[in-house]
């Protein structure tokens, strides 16, 4: 298994303890709008780090 293929399921597990963290500490009850925050931060970064991992590799899009 390749490094890249390694940080991928690495950055998956990192999505779900976060989850599971936001669940325990009861975040998405108490403080909603913080909560939503962080998977919307969250969310731009798995993007932004897939994006960067993908690079300029990417088949069949044209710029």
């Amino acid at each position: 298994m390749s490094t890249r293929r390694k940080l991928e399921w690495l950055i998956l597990a990192a999505t779900a303890g976060l989850l599971i963290l936001l669940k325990w500490l009861h975040i998405g009850v108490t403080n909603y709008n913080i909560f939503l925050l962080i998977l919307i931060g969250w969310s731009l970064g798995v993007i932004l780090a897939f994006r960067i991992m993908s690079g300029p590799d990417r088949s069949g899009q044209n710029r």
